[in-house]
């Protein structure tokens, strides 16, 4: 190791790795600085910088890691919204919103001199698209007893942003705009995960309604025109909450989702 990290830090970041392994595995995607978490709706990025700690002190030199950060997100969203086929317009407005609300969850230091301050945001505030009419400001329906829609997908490794749900016969059954904006504003249209991991589980809850698609294209989802009538006139408030779990077939062992 190259690195110098206080004890404390040292021993979380072992226990992190035993248990990334052997449970968790959230779908994510990496476009250089950025790891976009589709499973939390979290973006993480990092700042760094080479410092005089005699000078600086260790605080000083973190301050200066944290602008590294925070320019880079700046200078580098709008990249990252293109990668993902969004609108770049809205990426200096988007990316002044990331900085504001960003916080540091890591800091290492080496032995080199440089230090490293690793900071998370909000993933649906990064890759925004745009979406401007909700079906209303907060959920409004009575809740269910269901706790999740888990939507099932064959043909599909990696997560659609603007996701749409279709009938077999082209009619639009869901999309962004049936969300209430509070939702929206957390987790988008819904989250993404790997089939039988540990965050399925936790974010379905104890009584999870499936429901089974096909992806077609690079946004849409198809389904049966009556199973999601049914699902929709007994759970519209989880609609309404964008509690949607998406579901693709896991990596093998330790790998990552990636376009």
């Amino acid at each position: 190791m190259n690195s110098k990290v206080c004890h404390l830090s040292l021993l979380l970041a072992t226990g992190l790795g035993l248990t990334s392994v052997g449970q968790a595995q959230p779908v994510t995607e990496q476009i250089d600085r950025f790891e976009l978490n589709y499973s939390t709706m979290r973006i993480r990025f990092y700042g760094e910088a080479t410092v005089d700690f005699a000078e600086k002190g260790f605080e000083g030199a973190e301050k200066v890691a944290v602008e590294d950060g925070l320019m880079y997100v700046l200078s580098a969203l709008s990249k990252a919204r293109a990668q993902k086929g969004l609108n770049e317009e809205a990426s200096a407005a988007l990316a002044s919103e990331l900085t504001r609300s960003a916080y540091v969850y890591n800091t290492t230091y080496f032995t080199d001199g440089r230090v490293r301050v690793e900071l998370d945001s909000s993933l649906s505030r990064a890759m925004d698209f745009g979406v401007s009419e909700f079906a209303s400001e907060e959920p409004k329906s009575e809740p269910s007893e269901g706790s999740a829609i888990v939507v099932q997908i064959s043909g599909l490794k990696v997560p659609l942003l603007q996701t749409e749900i279709r009938s077999t016969d082209g009619e639009l059954l869901f999309s962004p705009k049936d969300v209430a904006r509070s939702a929206y504003k957390k987790q988008l249209a819904g989250r993404w995960f790997f089939k039988n991991s540990g965050e399925l589980k936790s974010y379905a809850g104890p009584k999870p309604i499936e429901i089974n698609a096909v992806a077609e294209g690079d946004k849409t989802l198809i389904v049966t025109k009556d199973s999601w009538s049914k699902l929709k006139a007994d759970h519209p408030r989880l609609l309404e909450e964008a509690k949607l779990a998406f579901v693709i077939a896991g990596p093998g062992r330790g790998q990552k989702s990636s376009n």
